[in-house]
């Protein structure tokens, strides 16, 4: 009955965002109910799903991500259930390590192992290390000991050994049976966590979780997170160019999973500009991967006033231009040039004129192009029309058919106001910010 109840309220719950240590007591509370009383399968599994969906509460308030905190005791919570089914025995094993579960419980504590957080890495790694080291069956399990090896630093798991005999003791076992064995190895440290980490990519059972937690970290803020991370994908896939292909349908699927979930998709933004700019990719794929991201992005700018988010796809967009088959590109980038914020406008006619430069020959009258797109002030926010006749040009020049605007009719003007801050919120907008 406790069980039901909290997943019919939610201890994931966002009605009441600021109540972020509620739901962390929630977690323990639930947790306490299969620690200490006793359960059947069927409320093991309930409180095992309660506990996933709490890996999804990216909350946030004045403080930040107060969602981090449900994770984390989420997380920990997992741990302690983990181990005690695992001191049981292998019939309640069986019964409650469903092969779904297990790939559950990886791919959600895998995303928040690779995710900008350090505090909630840090939990997550153990959740990770823990699972990777015990004695469950797991799928890719000897890629997962690659990305995850046994390191004497992460051993407050409760699953791993503690004293300096049993530590020695699992160092021989690793010597032996040829496994990596660490220590005194910072594993949290970026530079350390994602090169080891990104062999998961090949791993079609948790390439997208891997994806979507790496994308976060490479379109994140913090500039160690964000060098390490993004070093580590180019490099990754610059020694590995067999696997950009499998890499871009991933980002793909995450693009398309989380549909309008900006958190998400954002830093994924980033992250295929990045890949466009170092990366080599064969044309042919290239085409259709562009295809598929410019269909894609169509429908995530659709109608949005986010101008953060419609900053993120004016270098992919632009850098697609490299690719042979370009003019859903370029017709993309024509209706962004005449967008209604003026940063935008700017944005897409600078993002342009770069990949000119960069790619040659990818358009028909390039330099006249060029000509003016330099010549030309996008952010004028006074003469609209003016600026789509120069677009209009620019379409004549590369070949493509000219944007049209939707409904046909101009929308009536609105009556003067005499709020003060309602002419200051419409020149904020107007002004793109």
């Amino acid at each position: 009955q406790v069980v039901s109840n909290s997943r019919v309220r939610g201890v994931n719950s966002k009605a009441e965002v600021s109540l972020a240590e509620f739901r962390v007591s929630a977690v323990k509370a639930i947790t306490n109910v299969q620690l200490v009383g006793e359960c059947n399968s069927e409320s093991r599994t309930q409180i095992y799903q309660v506990l996933l969906d709490c890996l999804e509460d990216y909350s946030t308030d004045s403080r930040g991500d107060i969602g981090s905190y449900v994770r984390e005791a989420a997380m920990s919570s997992l741990q302690k259930c983990n181990h005690f089914v695992i001191s049981r025995g292998h019939p309640i094993i069986n019964l409650t390590f469903t092969h779904d579960l297990k790939l559950k419980l990886l791919r959600g504590f895998l995303q928040q192992s690779l995710e900008k957080i350090d505090r909630t890495r840090q939990v997550a790694l153990e959740a990770v290390h823990a699972l990777v080291h015990s004695d469950l069956q797991l799928d890719d399990h000897d890629l997962l000991k690659r990305a995850v090896p046994y390191l004497a630093t992460l051993t407050s798991s409760v699953l791993l050994p503690k004293t300096d005999k049993e530590r020695e003791g699992v160092a021989k076992y690793m010597v032996d049976s040829g496994e990596e064995y660490l220590q005194n190895v910072e594993y949290n440290n970026p530079n350390n966590l994602f090169p080891r980490a990104l062999v998961l990519l090949t791993s079609p059972t948790y390439i997208d979780s891997v994806i979507r937690g790496l994308v976060v970290s490479i379109g994140g803020l913090t500039e160690s997170l964000v060098k390490a991370s993004s070093a580590a994908f180019i490099d990754y896939l610059t020694e590995n160019d067999g696997e950009v292909a499998t890499v871009c349908n991933s980002l793909l699927a995450v693009l398309k999973t989380d549909f309008k979930n900006d958190r998400v998709v954002v830093p994924l933004f980033k992250t295929v500009d990045l890949l466009l700019t170092n990366v080599v990719i064969e044309d042919h794929y290239g085409n259709e991967f562009t295809k598929q991201l410019i269909e894609q992005i169509k429908k995530e700018i659709k109608g949005t006033g986010n101008v953060p988010k419609l900053l993120s796809v004016l270098g992919p967009v632009s850098n697609c231009l490299q690719f042979s088959e370009n003019k859903p590109v370029l017709s993309q980038i024509m209706i962004l040039l005449c967008h209604r914020y003026p940063r935008v406008r700017k944005g897409m006619a600078d993002a342009f004129y770069t990949s000119l430069i960069t790619f040659d020959d990818v358009i028909e009258n390039g330099e006249e192009v060029m000509s003016i797109l330099e010549n030309t002030v996008w952010e004028d926010p006074n003469d609209i029309e003016e600026l789509r006749a120069k677009r209009n040009s620019i379409c004549d020049l590369v070949g493509v058919s000219k944007p049209k605007l939707v409904g046909g009719k101009k929308a009536a003007p609105k009556p003067a106001s005499n709020d003060q801050f309602d002419s200051y919120s419409d020149l904020v907008g107007r002004a793109g910010y």
